[in-house]
């Protein structure tokens, strides 16, 4: 992108992945460094495009893991978040955090008819700016507990 002193705005929505889950925890060690393959315990949450992007909001919640049918208490947990630079995220210097959300112990009782909270992570006022093909990775230090219970994680944005 040419260097301007014209303000730029986004041009296409960047929804991220969608509902990323995680429902088990990182180990001891990756918890700290983002290094943690991903799966269950650490997913891709968001990918900046060609032009890099800009992230508006980014929000966790409960859920279930593949549809299934969530109950009993969730785990009090800590969704943690790393901004990696489009490389490996299983190397550490590829990665630095950017923020963590806590999730508190939650009885869940049937998803689908209950109005669940949203946990944000505090952003900038106008958002985080990232790099073209820089990614935004998150996961949890504690399983998400119950039975099928997991944590969807959503970052919103746009492309430049």
């Amino acid at each position: 992108m040419a260097v301007t002193a014209t303000p730029i705005f986004t041009q296409t929505p960047n929804v991220g992945s969608l509902n990323a889950v995680l429902s088990t925890a990182m180990t001891n060690t990756t918890a700290f460094d983002g290094t943690q393959a991903t799966g269950t315990a650490m997913v891709l949450a968001f990918t900046a495009g060609a032009d890099g992007s800009r992230i508006d909001s980014v929000v966790c919640r409960l859920t279930s893991t593949n549809g299934a049918t969530a109950s009993g208490t969730s785990s009090a947990t800590v969704v943690r978040f790393w901004l990696n630079n489009g490389s490996a995220n299983t190397t550490a210097g590829n990665n630095i955090f950017i923020g963590e959300v806590a999730v508190p112990a939650t009885a869940v009782t049937a998803l689908g008819t209950s109005a669940l909270t949203t946990y944000p992570l505090t952003l900038p006022v106008n958002g985080l700016n990232i790099p073209a093909t820089y990614r935004v990775y998150a996961g949890t230090t504690v399983a998400a507990g119950g039975t099928n219970i997991a944590i969807a994680v959503n970052v919103l944005g746009g492309n430049y």
